[in-house]
């Protein structure tokens, strides 16, 4: 070949590669440019926008900022990030109909902090519907931190150590009109520690969280009276309980979430709370809450939510409860350890009953079981309770009645079964108890001694153990009134004095039909 042709083609090939450089080069120049005009004319002033640096890509469709804060207009939200990034930009779509398609958009150690505010009422939402779609195929989020603060400044919301991904957003004129304007694929969100303000009173922490669409789940899991005992009393006008909620970890399984027909609802298969362990105090001292306490029928029903759950999980929790009767006397704790139980088809706006299965120990001794059923859209307010305790050692439970009731007891409960069917007015019930050598002793005022006249009165009405059938049991039988100011466990609580007190004091024979 020619010198003068191979020369000609290493010119055209010099030539093609230096036009396409240029082009490169000029199309950098161009995207890069295009890009700081509309971030410096397009963003609105009021946003305050700023970034510390910025670099693209055009080729990659690559545009990344650092250091990057701003504003709502409002002053409502103050946002900061070391970095923000987009890349994977389509131009084709924006080419032809203006549509927006990004391959990623990513947030590293972003920081939003949310001041409340008043509701402005005034104000219009924006209807109109967006000309454009916007397609975002993955939005991911490291390091980052969300702070909800009050007129204050006190925080009522943290969530820190954000770990966020989400798949193909997509925001069109058809989701625009949805309560979620945007529609959304798979996700997984992770955060390191949680803080909630409940209200006033009490607040919620979790030291980890995890969700994705299928399952989910929270680790040491807490719920708390922002106050010591002592300082909650001081600040109350009226009773309030005091509360010390303590769980390991709880399991979320097949849950989902949304709005339908103008109503929230949220639905899950399974939720396992493992080793609760719950403390309420009372102090009754201060004046009763008089406002109507629903029962959990109503309380369900009245519920702004579809709410399902088909199973609830609990093992291994602990609940202690304990009342300050006297100012002087030092309240102790009724117990119940070893805690499992089963909370089966637990609804707002579903069918059939709510089925409630508790196995435990109480005061750590005494096999204790209850089963209670109940329908949310009974509106009497139905409910059906059956319990057993066998071969209790009632000595065990002498520090709660001697702080509670001055008085302790003696002897054993071999074995205790009741069944008590109520409603919202009033309720019955049967009971059935085999014991030896049960023994109430009254105390002083002081609770330092025995108050002789006043025990040999009280077991001279108690039945010692006698008059039983042929397997050793007294029988009694019950009709209360509810207090309607008072709670649930109030009202099963007085059922099962009543059937003590029959069992105890009455004939003993089981009631004929």
């Amino acid at each position: 070949m020619p010198k003068n042709k191979n020369s000609r083609i290493l010119k055209i090939i010099g030539g093609t590669i230096l036009l396409l450089v240029l082009a490169g080069v000029a199309a950098q120049l161009f995207f890069s440019n295009k890009v700081k005009n509309i971030l410096n004319e397009k963003v609105p002033e009021a946003l305050n926008l700023t970034y510390a640096d910025i670099s693209t890509n055009v080729f990659l469709g690559k545009i990344s900022l650092k250091e990057v804060s701003g504003n709502d207009p409002d002053n409502t939200i103050d946002f900061k990030a070391a970095s923000i990034t987009l890349s994977g930009l389509e131009y084709l779509p924006l080419i032809q109909n203006g549509d927006i398609t990004i391959g990623e958009i990513y947030l590293g150690a972003p920081e939003v902090v949310f001041h409340q505010k008043e509701k402005d009422t005034t104000s219009k939402a924006n209807t109109s519907e967006p000309s454009k779609k916007y397609l975002v195929e993955n939005f991911r989020i490291e390091n980052g931190s969300f702070h909800m603060l009050n007129k204050k400044l006190d925080s009522t919301a943290t969530v820190q150590g954000i770990a966020l991904t989400l798949s193909n957003i997509n925001f069109d004129k058809n989701t625009a009109k949805e309560k979620i304007p945007f529609a959304y694929g798979d996700y997984q969100l992770r955060t390191e520690k949680g803080y909630f303000s409940m209200s006033p009173l009490e607040f919620i922490e979790f030291k980890k969280m995890q969700l994705t669409p299928d399952n989910g789940g929270f680790e040491q899991f807490v719920l708390r009276t922002k106050y010591t005992k002592a300082e909650l009393s001081r600040r109350l006008a009226m009773e309030h309980d005091h509360y010390d909620l303590i769980i390991d970890s709880i399991a979320l399984k097949d849950w989902n979430f949304g709005v339908d027909d103008e109503l929230p609802y949220f639905h899950m298969g399974h939720m396992q709370l493992q080793r609760p362990v719950f403390y309420v105090y009372r102090d009754k001292l201060l004046p009763d809450d008089e406002s109507h306490k629903k029962l959990y029928n109503q309380a369900l029903r009245n519920l702004k939510l579809d709410l399902q759950v088909d199973t609830v999980q609990i093992s291994n929790g602990k609940i202690g409860y304990e009342e300050r009767v006297k100012e002087d006397i030092e309240p102790k704790n009724l117990m119940f350890t070893e805690i499992d139980a089963i909370v089966s088809n637990l609804h707002s706006r579903g069918t059939g009953d709510v089925v409630v299965d508790v196995n435990a120990k109480l005061m750590d001794n005494g096999p204790f079981s209850l089963g209670w059923t109940f329908d949310p859209q009974n509106m009497s307010n139905h409910f059906t309770a059956k319990g057993s305790l066998s071969n209790f050692q009632s000595q065990s439970i002498n520090p709660f009645l001697k702080s509670n009731l001055g008085a302790e007891v003696k002897g054993t409960v071999q074995q205790l079964y009741f069944t008590i069917s109520g409603n919202e007015l009033e309720s019955q019930g049967d009971m059935k108890m085999k014991y030896e050598n049960f023994e109430f002793i009254v105390l002083k005022k002081d609770r330092l001694g025995v108050n002789k006249l006043l025990t040999a009165v009280v077991n001279l009405f108690a039945n010692n153990g006698d008059k039983t059938d042929e397997d050793g049991f007294r029988y009694g039988s019950f009709k209360v009134g509810r207090n309607q100011d008072k709670s649930f466990f109030n009202y099963l609580w007085i059922n099962l004095q009543e059937g003590l007190v029959s069992t105890m004091t009455g004939r003993g024979k089981k009631r004929k039909n």
